[in-house]
């Protein structure tokens, strides 16, 4: 979610002034509040449809989030054309705009059966395990997916830095059932949760700045190995897991086969590497499925190409986020 939306152009500013930044949050904060009031007051269908097109209004206004969406989608899908890019970007407004208008009606998507259609293709999700996506779609139901499977889960998320919508956030995803998890100290997190019975479900389509070098559409991503070491470490399945938008509020979500090393003899770098380049696979497969669905609103790429200065190794404390 960007920093500020009605105060884009005093972002520099504000950070210096933190009176000016506080306003600029409560007056975001406004404006928010009220979209999703009168979200809630409509049927989740209604109301994911007025997102798309409310998203589609305010997005293009955010010209330095439209900028970053574009060149990401530059990036993947170099055949497009100008007016090709300027449409997807158009249309990647419009699902993110959905996924806000959702957010006060998860209860309802959790708990109406026809809502979420559940594909496991995992052998045994009983057990404790790590569960790994992109954010594409509405990837907030797969905790509500794991609810419905009777799987205990933990989610890991990035607080806005906004607070109050970090607060406001926060009591929509009360519905989801799962225990909320910050980034800050999230690998002693993620592994207490492990233990304690509770599968992980980590978003890790973003760029992470200590990563490795990974590719994503055929350039290098600087990408955590956290959650590929995490199930190495603590012998957990690494299950990869695809939401698809059916129709409006309706969701297909598939727990796809479990993720392994293709040699179990080299040593956990390796294997961390190897299996953070399939789930890379798998989310470029996804994303060409639906690009419109995919919520790339931050920088993934670097404008110069990576240089050999990249950690190859990765750094353990570097971790994507489940929110956006």
């Amino acid at each position: 979610m960007a920093e500020f939306i009605i105060g884009g152009p005093l972002r520099k500013v504000a950070r210096r002034h933190p009176r000016l930044q506080r306003a600029l949050w409560r007056a975001d904060y406004a404006l928010v509040w009220v979209l999703v009031k009168l979200f809630t007051l409509l049927p989740v269908d209604f109301a994911s449809r007025l997102g798309c097109r409310v998203g589609r209004w305010i997005g293009p206004r955010m010209k330095r989030k439209s900028a970053i969406y574009r060149e990401n989608f530059a990036t993947a899908f170099p055949e497009l054309d100008d007016d090709g890019l300027n449409q997807l970007t158009l249309e990647a407004w419009g699902a993110a705009g959905r996924v806000l208008a959702e957010y006060p009606h998860l209860a309802t998507i959790q708990h109406e059966p026809e809502r979420l259609e559940i594909v496991v293709r995992a052998p045994d999700l009983t057990r404790p395990c790590v569960i790994v996506t992109a954010h594409l779609c509405n990837w907030e139901v797969i905790a509500s997916a794991m609810a419905r499977l009777d799987i205990p889960n933990a989610c890991l998320y990035s607080p806005p830095t906004n607070p109050f919508l970090d607060e406001m956030l926060a009591e929509s995803r009360r519905a989801l059932g799962c225990e909320l998890l910050p980034r800050d100290n999230a690998a002693r997190l993620m592994v207490r949760a492990l233990r304690a019975g509770r599968s992980m479900g980590v978003v890790m389509d973003r760029r992470v700045d200590d990563g490795s070098p990974i590719e994503l559409f055929g350039k290098p991503k600087l990408t955590t190995l956290m959650p590929a070491k995490l199930a190495l470490k603590q012998g957990c399945e690494l299950v990869p897991v695809h939401v698809e938008r059916l129709r409006d509020a309706r969701f297909r979500v598939v727990f796809h086969e479990p993720i392994k090393a293709v040699d179990a003899n080299t040593s956990e770098n390796e294997q961390a590497l190897d299996m953070t380049r399939q789930l890379h696979q798998y989310f470029e497969a996804w994303i060409r499925q639906h690009p419109e669905d995919w919520f790339a609103s931050k920088r993934l790429w670097d404008k110069q190409k990576t240089t050999a200065s990249a950690n190859p190794a990765g750094n353990d404390s570097g971790i994507d986020s489940y929110a956006a």
